[in-house]
């Protein structure tokens, strides 16, 4: 089953990021941000995702894209508003079982809707997104935890006399040495 998660990019920026980030003229860095996120993301759950900026404002005329690390970014150029293109992303791309587009914009959640349509709220969605955020940092302390009890602390597995062996052995070859340095 395929699936694929379309976000409203400034949307959710201006939603779930900090204000203060925002006044700082930081919105470049948000962005790298909800991009690394969503690259995470992807990795973790499998979507295709696009994510989408709204550059009606900027002096680029044309839409245009790139991919990174599996997600694709789209800015909408001066012809069009974000909204416009999530609308045709979700109606003319084929070949999922179900689409996903993450948006707290009123107007663009009424027109969106269709059959295997659905909408996450930014706040669903960032609920998710640290859900999940939570269940890797966690499964990274298992494995980390279990790579500690590996090889690397063989000695804690051993038994109390082949621990005591191995100590002896090492004195003898600590010994050893000191004779040949004197």
């Amino acid at each position: 089953m395929k699936s694929l998660l379309v976000v409203d990019g400034y949307n959710f920026i201006f939603k779930y990021f900090d204000n203060k980030a925002l006044k700082a003229n930081k919105l470049e860095l948000l962005r790298e941000k909800l991009i690394d996120d969503l690259i995470e993301y992807k990795h973790n759950s499998g979507f295709d995702i696009i994510v989408v900026f709204d550059s009606n404002k900027s002096s680029d005329n044309g839409r245009h894209s790139l991919k990174t690390k599996g997600v694709e970014i789209i800015f909408s150029g001066k012809a069009k508003t974000a909204d416009s293109v999530i609308e045709e992303i979700v109606h003319l791309k084929e070949g999922y079982d179900k689409k996903f587009i993450v948006t707290s914009d009123n107007i663009l959640q009424t027109v969106i809707f269709r059959e295997n349509i659905y909408r996450k709220s930014v706040r669903e969605f960032c609920i998710e997104l640290n859900k999940q955020k939570v269940e890797v940092k966690n499964k990274l302390s298992e494995f980390s935890k279990s790579q500690n009890s590996g090889f690397s602390s063989i000695g804690k597995k051993l038994n109390r006399k082949s621990r005591e062996e191995i100590s002896k052995i090492k004195e003898k070859l600590g010994n050893s040495k000191e004779h040949k340095n004197k």
